[in-house]
């Protein structure tokens, strides 16, 4: 049975000479709303919240630059719903991406668009997945994050079965994931030093930008720590999905059986 050391070894051999791509790949997907292992994500807004965006709203900064306002907020609101429309299949576009990544085929930015013809079912399938996961969310945080690793193999079998549907896909990934729920968990934290190795130069420049003499070279040091740490965050994220994609093919292998040899001694034939 392989560990999480067995995943990560066939993700960087197959991200061997791939990396940028990988990565400019997985910015690509990001930006267009793909998740593969997501998660619930809480909003939780209080009275004092509610006090602070009211007082803004009766500002003088706010009448004086409301038609920026407006604008910024109308062009966020349509680049959400069009997060929304497409990212079910730029999920299973980067899924797709990901398995012939880990596969050894040649595979390209094409992989992440060769899903945009089911927009409805990468649809449904990021509705019920995050429906799942927050409706288990609510019972407690513990039956949350179960389902979020109990659903996770869905958007991987989708993309290599087009004929399922979105419930057959998270069902199947229900089955897939019996027994090895904590497999999975066990390779997500395997990741987690590179994780706080890449939040490092950010820590590094808070501090640095603390003793800063001038507030605008702060904000410099900061943007700097800000862009290097994001850029190490997308390399890690190709990893770990990469790897990811590798768990998938292992949990989805079917089982053989064991070879039968043949003989002509009847004694063993009785058995």
């Amino acid at each position: 049975m392989k560990v999480s050391e067995d995943f990560r070894a066939i993700a960087r051999d197959a991200l061997r000479g791939r990396w940028l791509q990988a990565a400019l790949v997985g910015l690509l997907a990001g930006l267009m709303g793909a998740a593969i292992f997501s998660s619930g994500v809480s909003i939780q807004l209080d009275m004092d919240d509610v006090s602070h965006l009211r007082g803004f709203f009766r500002s003088s900064a706010f009448a004086h630059y409301r038609t920026i306002f407006f604008l910024g907020g109308g062009i966020g609101l349509l680049y959400a719903l069009l997060r929304l429309f497409i990212g079910g299949a730029a999920t299973l576009g980067y899924a797709k991406y990901n398995l012939e990544l880990v596969d050894g085929e040649d595979t390209d930015v094409t992989a992440l668009f060769s899903q945009f013809h089911r927009l409805w079912p990468g649809f449904c399938l990021q509705f019920l997945r995050w429906l799942y996961i927050f409706l288990w969310s609510l019972l407690f945080l513990i039956p949350g994050i179960i389902a979020q690793y109990r659903y996770a193999m869905a958007p991987y079998i989708m993309a290599e079965h087009p004929e399922m549907t979105a419930s057959e896909a998270i069902s199947r990934s229900k089955e897939m994931m019996k027994g090895n729920k904590f497999r999975l968990f066990c390779l997500v934290f395997s990741f987690i030093g590179w994780s706080l190795l890449c939040s490092l130069p950010m820590f590094l420049v808070i501090f640095i930008a603390a003793a800063a003499r001038s507030v605008a070279g702060a904000f410099v040091l900061l943007g700097l720590g800000a862009i290097l740490s994001s850029v190490c965050i997308l390399f890690l994220n190709s990893y770990c999905e990469a790897a990811h994609a590798a768990f998938y093919r292992d949990v989805s292998a079917p089982v053989t059986a064991e070879p039968v040899f043949e003989t002509t001694d009847t004694s063993y034939n009785m058995l």
